[in-house]
């Protein structure tokens, strides 16, 4: 309410003047020289808001900016204290409702905005999450939390210009958050942008030399760039630094070894085995199925009980669309080892892609029994619960499906169809508009808007012949 309660809630960023001056094109400031005053005057143009103060001013070598709202209401903060005490305890909805009633009393407190950003950034609600991060970043420009939020949400999206722009903007007001760095590297390296990638990886080790991420980016650039010896050593570091991890196990499985790829190794002992199979995974990385089948093929003539090359090659049969195949080498896996649950994961998707219903929904419970309680499997569930006209299990399992991941197209377009076969048109609508309405491009869009269509034009029968 007075000013002090209200700088009790200041954003503050401390920016380096010859970082500022050696990036000019970024701020686009419209000054005649590069002298201190001058770049403090053009940075509160450029992050000029109408909805909170913000001021600036000259610290030795820096430039800071401040911005803090207007006003500070004591019901809302009670609003957001409650709200912030029901995230904590995953009870999302009702944290929703309370940051909207807050937002609703006092509109120009960003916190609020971001906080209610990063909940449906939790949930994977990525296009409410942006609705709110861009207003959030509209009350106060300098809110770098924000800007990282909203690129990171448009990565999920795979808008990558626009994830640019924003995270971008994050790292000039905060060059010390690695998050930056290492979200640069991942947008530099899905554009093929190599140099500048390996430069914003390198940075994040800089400032976190233990940060295997980093190192992870690292290795899959210079393993697409072909340079075996350099990818290697860096998924080594990776398994260093984060031993029994599943980025450890990613790094593990993706360990070349720089041979021809005509050769297939045979080795009997354990270096062999990773050997080989980092040999067979490479190829079936780079689309070469029927090479990497041979792999692990030469591999089984000596080791015809490892469970894990079994599971390997009836991944790579699944490609080759050798289906019967597939099911016999994840049979297998399961015979040898019973208690990894991908293994009836995978076994469960091959009786999906082979039409067999009941035996996809044996399976795939047995698998979320063990744990395995990830989007796709409820979703092969519902769709084969629907397949078999088991209607409220098909729906119920891919509303769970679509609660772990709101953006899951397949589970959105299969739980708008089992609506329609229950004739709730109304809610069927609603979802296939949902999925018309995605910025990314999505081939089931196609099919929503048949179904759409269709749904519509028996909504028309039925009331003509009504």
């Amino acid at each position: 309410m007075n000013e002090k309660s209200s700088k009790s809630k200041i954003v503050t960023v401390s920016l380096r003047i010859a970082d500022v001056q050696n990036n000019l094109t970024f701020y686009k400031l419209f000054i005649e020289n590069t002298n201190p005053e001058n770049i403090r005057e053009g940075l509160l143009k450029k992050y000029h808001t109408n909805s909170g103060i913000l001021e600036g001013f000259l610290d030795n070598e820096r430039i800071v900016l401040q911005w803090y709202p207007k006003k500070v209401d004591q019901s809302a903060e009670k609003l957001h204290t409650e709200a912030s005490d029901l995230v904590k305890k995953k009870q999302y909805e009702a944290a929703i409702s309370k940051y909207t009633k807050a937002i609703s009393i006092n509109s120009g407190d960003v916190e609020y905005v971001y906080k209610l950003g990063l909940i449906y950034f939790e949930l994977k609600t990525y296009p409410q999450a942006i609705k709110y991060l861009e207003h959030a970043v509209q009350i106060c420009p300098i809110h770098f939390r924000s800007h990282l939020l909203l690129g990171i949400s448009w990565i999920k999206l795979r808008k990558f210009d626009k994830a640019e722009v924003y995270v971008l903007e994050s790292n000039i007001l905060n060059r010390s958050n690695v998050l930056t760095y290492l979200n640069l590297g991942v947008i530099y390296s899905i554009q093929k942008r190599f140099n500048e990638a390996i430069q914003m990886f390198n940075a994040s080790i800089q400032l976190s030399p233990n940060e295997s991420r980093a190192y992870l980016g690292l290795a899959r650039i210079y393993s697409m760039l072909s340079d075996t010896t350099t990818s290697n050593s860096y998924f080594k570091k990776v398994i260093e630094l984060s031993p029994r991890t599943p980025i450890a196990e990613y790094a593990r499985r993706s360990i070349r070894i720089p041979v021809k790829e005509e050769s297939i190794v045979d080795k009997s002992d354990n270096n062999g085995r990773e050997e080989q199979f980092a040999k067979g995974i490479g190829l079936f990385l780079a689309g070469n199925y029927t090479s990497s089948a041979d792999q692990y093929k030469v591999y089984l003539k000596n080791h015809p009980s490892d469970d894990y090359a079994w599971y390997l090659i009836g991944e790579v049969k699944i490609r080759l669309g050798e289906l019967d195949k597939a099911l016999d080498c994840f049979k297998r896996a399961i015979r040898l080892n019973h208690r990894r649950s991908p293994y009836y994961k995978a076994l469960a998707i091959a009786f999906h892609y082979l039409g067999k219903s009941k035996d996809a929904i044996k399976v795939m419970n047995k698998t979320i029994e063990m744990g395995k309680k990830d989007s796709l499997c409820y979703t092969i569930l519902g769709i084969n619960f629907l397949r078999e006209r088991k209607l409220e299990a098909a729906i119920k399992n891919l509303q769970i499906s679509i609660r772990i991941n709101p953006n899951n197209q397949l589970a959105l377009y299969n739980l708008a169809l089992a609506l329609f076969q229950t004739q709730e048109n109304v809610k069927a609508i609603e979802i296939l508009e949902k999925i018309l309405t995605f910025e990314f491009f999505a081939p089931i869009k196609n099919q929503a808007n048949k179904l759409l269509k269709n749904i519509r034009s028996s909504n028309d029968t039925g009331s003509q012949s009504v």
